[in-house]
């Protein structure tokens, strides 16, 4: 089993209590824990990290031995964690996503609305025939013959940079 960085805490906790309660509380555990992680990492190297006895707690010659890789990875892991707090205070995706959320919400107003119009102007009440002018129900428009009545010269001039 790897070390694992609150076993980490806890052995630097107690290389500076030298007491397990005072490092616990430090560690924001219960005794049993902080001894429990203490006891698996002792376990993982194989011998002990520690001296024991009633009244204080030392490093063993291998916990000195081992105490600073303990300490630098203590350093490396808060680096992490300032890199880590900078970044999402500087990420442009946090911003990219407000950005993209106010889009989509115009574009979802904007869907609407067209959709709106769109069903405004096809949805027409419709033409009954009644007995005095049952052909005005069926009046029809040809595009074709409306478009061929258009005098194109007649027609103001457009520039292309007006459709934009």
């Amino acid at each position: 089993m790897p070390v694992k960085m609150h076993q980490v805490s806890y052995f630097l906790a107690l290389c500076d209590e030298q007491n397990f309660t005072r490092a616990a509380r430090r560690c924001g555990v219960a005794q049993p824990s902080l001894t429990r992680g203490i006891q698996q990492l002792e376990g993982e190297f194989g011998n002990r990290l520690f001296e024991r006895d009633n009244a204080s707690v030392r490093l063993t010659n291998l916990g000195a031995y081992v105490r600073p890789d303990f300490e630098q990875i203590d350093r490396a892991a808060g680096q992490i964690a300032r890199k880590v707090k900078t970044f999402d205070a500087s990420s442009p995706t946090k911003h990219g996503f407000k950005a993209t959320e106010a889009i989509m919400r115009a574009a979802t107003i904007a869907v609407a609305a067209v959709v709106l119009v769109v069903a405004a102007l096809t949805i027409r009440p419709a033409h009954h025939a009644t007995a005095a002018a049952p052909d005005q129900a069926r009046v029809q428009i040809d595009p074709y013959a409306l478009h061929a009545g258009v005098n194109a010269r007649s027609l103001p001039d457009q520039d292309v940079r007006d459709l934009y």
